[in-house]
């Protein structure tokens, strides 16, 4: 009975695939604006995560004042 790999990993990939996560994440940036246009926020993604995970108030602060107000959060990456 001959059988057939559907899914394989190993180190080499797993290690690729947190590469490419890092660098996807290096790329991107977090940006929070007004619908007027004016920017408020603009900094990476990596450090909008890590102070997310830090002082995860902020976090909350940050959502709930786009709720109450007319501001736009976005995920920008550079191509």
């Amino acid at each position: 009975m001959k059988t057939k790999t559907i899914f394989d990993i190993n180190s080499k990939i797993i290690s690729n695939d947190f590469q490419k996560a890092f660098d996807t994440l290096k790329n991107s940036k977090l940006k929070v604006f007004a619908s007027t246009g004016k920017v408020y926020l603009n900094i990476s993604l990596l450090v909008a995560i890590i102070i997310g995970i830090i002082f995860p108030v902020a976090l909350i602060l940050l959502f709930a004042f786009t709720i109450f107000s007319k501001l736009t959060i976005s995920i920008e990456q550079e191509v």
